[in-house]
């Protein structure tokens, strides 16, 4: 039986390969309300994703770029992926802006470098995950991989304050994460103003965590909607759902 399991696992994963040699990468233009960028579709599961870009995440780019003035804005972006969020913040940012792109996955950053070069972009990739230690954290094998307990690869870590500590503008995908990282970090950053971080529920992670963190400084909430999947201030409203938060510190 356990030879008969190892065979059909296999050749499973035999066929999985096929498929990725089978996907062949592509540039198309993506269109925005408030800008447009030409981006390259890298793998299968970007094409998935980005191709063509759902309702929700067209929504929350537009949204970003018009209510969280990101014209010369320093920004990290954490969790960055395959750069949709870091190219158009950097081409909102203007040459006035700086943009760090964080991810542990080097295929990911080869990615980033391509489609910022593509749009004729520049920003500084920073291979790492993003932690409440600086040193190695383990992180899970995927290319939209998170920070386990253990098994993984060992991966460079750090605190968003050693990323840039004049940090305006932070955006956080960080697969759960966020909600160790927010209320420990949230007051080492002292110039940011929005914080965009999305939000992944699960059993013992409460998003009120991430909430209370910021109403205990002042910010203002939004909140992606999920069935309407527009942005919406938050007024207390519970969800079970991954979504994006926005954090906007009052003037």
């Amino acid at each position: 039986m356990r030879r008969f399991l190892a065979s059909k696992s296999k050749k499973l994963r035999d066929r999985l390969s096929d498929r990725l040699l089978d996907f062949q990468p592509y540039i198309r233009p993506l269109e925005l309300e408030h800008c447009s960028i030409r981006f390259l579709y890298a793998t299968a599961q970007a094409a998935r994703w980005y191709d063509p870009l759902n309702e929700a995440t067209r929504h929350e780019l537009d949204w970003l770029v018009s209510n969280i003035a990101p014209e010369g804005a320093t920004i990290i972006d954490a969790g960055a992926y395959h750069g949709l969020y870091t190219t158009v913040l950097a081409l909102s940012a203007g040459p006035q802006g700086e943009v760090v792109a964080v991810d542990p996955v080097p295929s990911n950053q080869a990615v980033i470098e391509a489609n910022l070069a593509i749009n004729g972009l520049s920003a500084r990739i920073e291979g790492c995950a993003i932690s409440n230690i600086d040193g190695e954290v383990a992180f899970s094998r995927e290319s939209c991989g998170r920070v386990v307990g253990r098994g993984g690869l060992r991966r460079p870590a750090r605190r968003l304050r050693s990323i840039h500590p004049d940090a305006t503008i932070v955006k956080l995908d960080i697969e759960g994460l966020e909600f160790e990282v927010v209320p420990a970090q949230l007051g080492e950053l002292t110039e940011a103003r929005v914080w965009i971080v999305e939000i992944h529920p699960r059993r013992g992670r409460d998003p009120e965590l991430v909430i209370d963190a910021f109403r205990r400084r002042g910010f203002d909430l939004w909140w992606r909607q999920p069935a309407r999947a527009t942005f919406e201030p938050y007024r207390g409203q519970s969800w079970t759902d991954r979504t994006t938060l926005v954090a906007i510190r009052s003037a």
